[in-house]
C-alpha cells in the first residue's frame, strides 16, 4: 500500500474516532443534577436533567446530518490557507516590552481567543487560559490554532485568580490548567457549578463552583457569576452537568464585564442589565458565529457583541473569541469586517492584536 494511502486512511480514522462521539453529544442529554449538592430546584435554570438557559433563549435546531457535515468540514479544512488580519500577532519581543511598560494593576492583554490576562488592583487575573495547539479533546485531531498564544505559560507573571466560562475544550482546557496549576499553584479558581472539581483533580486546590450572580472578593476585586445562554459538555453522557457563564470583575467603581460563550437573547437587556450595569469594559465574542443555523443558540454574532456591550452602558467594546481557532464556519477577516463595520451605538470598539496590552485607563 503507497504511503499516501495509508496516512489518508489513518487519518481518516482518526477523525472518524473523534467525530462520531461529536455527533452524538449533539443529541444526547446529561445524566442529570438532581443528585449534586448545589442542585436548586427552585431555580429556573436547575432541572433534574441539568442545567438549561434562561427563559425565551433561542433553542438549538436538532439536525445531525447538517451538524456532521458541519463538524467534517471544521475537521478536515486546511487552516494553513486562512488569512489573518495584517499585523494580527505581535512580535514576542514586544509582546514582552508592552506588558512590561504597563501599569501593572491597570492593564489587559489579549492572549488569544477568550484568554485576557488582566492586571487589576495588584492581581492578575487569567481569562479561560489556552495555551496548547488544540481545542480538542484529542492531541491529533480537532481545531487547530492558526495563532500562537501571545505569552507562554512560563512569560506570565503569577496568577492570583483563573476565571472559567464553562466546561468546552476552547475555554477549559486540560493541558493548560494543569501547566498553569504548576506555574501559579496558588491561584484560585472561579468557575460555573459543577466545575471545580475537576479543577481540582488537574492541580488546583483553591477553587470554587458559582451560581449565576454568586459574588466572592478578592484582594479589593468583586468576582460575580453572570448568566450566559449556552451549553456544557466535555463527552457524551455529561451534556449540562455543569452551568455555563460569564464574570464581571469590579473595583475601585469600575467594571469588566467577560461575556463568556453566549447565544443572544431576551434576558440580557430585561434581568441582566438591571442588575450589573453599567459595565465599563465589554469583552464582546466576535468569532464562531457561522452558520448560524448551528451557532445561534450558542454563539453571538460580532454586532449582537456589540449591542450586549450597549445593553450594559460600556465605554468599551473589546473583541475576544476570534482569531485563534477554526471553530465556525466564519474566518477572522470575516469576524474583524462585521466587528469593526456594525454601528457602535456609542461604544468604542477595539480588536487587540494577540499579545498586545492596553492601559486600562485609556478603556475605561
Amino acid at each position: 500500500m503507497p504511503f499516501y494511502s495509508f496516512a489518508r486512511r489513518s487519518l481518516i480514522l482518526r477523525l472518524l474516532a473523534l467525530a462520531v462521539p461529536l455527533l452524538a453529544i449533539a443529541s444526547c442529554s446529561g445524566g442529570g443534577i438532581e443528585d449534586q449538592p448545589f442542585y436548586d430546584p427552585s431555580k429556573y435554570h436547575h432541572t433534574a436533567e441539568g442545567f438549561r438557559n434562561p427563559p425565551d433563549s433561542p433553542e438549538r435546531i436538532r439536525r445531525p446530518g447538517r451538524f456532521f457535515s458541519f463538524l467534517w468540514k471544521r475537521l478536515t479544512e486546511d487552516t494553513a490557507v486562512i488569512e489573518l488580519p495584517e499585523g494580527h500577532v505581535l512580535p514576542t519581543d514586544e509582546v514582552k516590552r508592552q506588558l512590561s511598560d504597563a501599569a501593572q494593576d491597570a492593564r489587559i492583554t489579549w492572549i488569544g481567543h477568550a484568554t485576557f490576562l488582566i492586571g487589576l488592583n495588584g492581581l492578575n487575573i487569567l481569562t479561560d487560559p489556552h495555551f496548547t495547539e488544540r481545542s480538542s479533546p484529542f492531541s491529533f485531531a480537532g481545531p487547530k490554532r492558526y495563532a500562537p498564544p501571545g505569552l507562554a505559560i512560563k512569560d506570565l507573571p503569577p496568577i492570583d485568580v483563573i476565571l472559567i466560562s464553562h466546561n468546552h475544550y476552547d475555554s477549559c482546557d486540560e493541558g493548560s490548567l494543569r501547566a498553569l496549576a504548576k506555574h501559579s499553584p496558588k491561584a484560585r479558581v472561579l468557575t460555573p457549578l459543577g466545575l471545580a472539581a475537576t479543577t481540582k483533580e488537574w492541580g488546583f486546590a483553591n477553587t470554587r463552583d458559582m451560581d449565576w450572580f454568586d459574588a466572592e472578593e478578592i484582594g479589593g476585586i468583586t468576582f460575580t457569576a453572570t448568566p450566559a445562554i449556552h451549553r456544557a459538555n466535555r463527552w457524551l453522557f455529561d451534556v449540562n452537568e455543569t452551568l455555563w457563564a460569564g464574570f464581571t470583575i469590579e473595583a475601585n467603581s469600575k467594571k469588566i464585564w467577560f461575556v463568556g460563550d453566549t447565544g443572544m437573547g431576551p434576558m440580557f437587556e430585561r434581568d441582566l442589565a438591571k442588575k450589573i450595569s453599567p459595565v465599563d469594559i465589554t469583552l464582546a465574542p466576535a468569532g464562531a458565529f457561522l452558520p448560524r443555523e448551528v451557532m445561534r443558540a450558542v454563539h453571538t454574532t460580532p454586532e449582537e457583541g456589540l449591542e450586549l456591550a450597549r445593553m450594559m452602558g460600556s465605554k468599551t467594546a473589546i473583541a475576544m473569541h476570534w482569531g485563534t481557532f477554526p471553530l465556525g464556519s466564519d474566518n477572522p477577516l470575516d469576524g474583524q469586517a462585521r466587528f469593526m463595520g456594525a454601528p457602535d451605538n456609542g461604544v468604542k470598539k477595539v480588536m487587540m492584536r494577540i499579545g498586545e496590552t492596553r492601559e486600562l485607563t485609556d478603556l475605561w
